[in-house]
């Protein structure tokens, strides 16, 4: 066993917890394969990864928090349009915040200023649960199902964001919907 591995291991799963796109989450698997040979310590790779995906969850909230919405806020190219996915992703945030901190980028919580304690819950509970698919199922399964089934969870996620997207679209549609019809049934009275 030698440190170093683990180091990587740390890096590359904070990138991940960041948001930021990268070979995070094939690390964490070969770190579960390698468990799996008895190379590594599995319990030293979970605790590893898992403190890795936490200090990059704050990190990228951080970084959200303190650049993201004034670099969107800010005039100049596609400035209304930016406006308008701020308000909408205020409305969505305000009410989902703990699903919305679960499924999205750290920095995204940190541009819609997720509370903290409630930003780091969801991040909890997001790595304990990608850290724990990915390490349990390379540990026991070996790395060709691991990867298999890893770029599966990719899909499912993207998925799931475009289904999520979609909805809020669809309920957009819906309130413009009736206002309009509201307001034309004001007209009329």
């Amino acid at each position: 066993m030698n440190l170093t591995e683990y180091i990587v291991l740390f890096v590359l799963a904070a990138s991940t917890g960041a948001g930021v796109p990268g070979p995070g989450d094939a690390s964490v698997m070969a770190a579960g394969t390698l468990a799996g040979e008895g190379r590594l310590n599995v319990w030293g790779v979970l605790a590893t990864a898992m403190a890795g995906w936490l200090v990059g969850s704050v990190a990228g909230y951080e970084v959200g928090r303190r650049g993201g919405r004034q670099l969107l806020e800010r005039p100049g190219w596609l400035e209304k349009k930016r406006l308008k996915l701020l308000a909408k992703g205020d409305h969505a945030f305000g009410r989902h915040n703990f699903a919305a901190t679960v499924t999205m980028p750290a920095y995204v919580s940190g541009i819609f200023r997720v509370k903290f304690p409630v930003f780091l819950l969801g991040a909890l509970a997001s790595g304990v649960f990608y850290v724990g698919l990915y390490v349990g199922l390379s540990y026991f399964l070996g790395a060709e199902i691991a990867e298999r089934i890893g770029s599966a969870g990719a899909r499912m996620v993207l998925g799931v964001a475009v289904v999520v997207a979609a909805g809020l679209g669809i309920k957009a549609g819906l309130l413009r919907w009736r206002a309009t019809r509201q307001s034309r049934e004001s007209e009329m009275a």
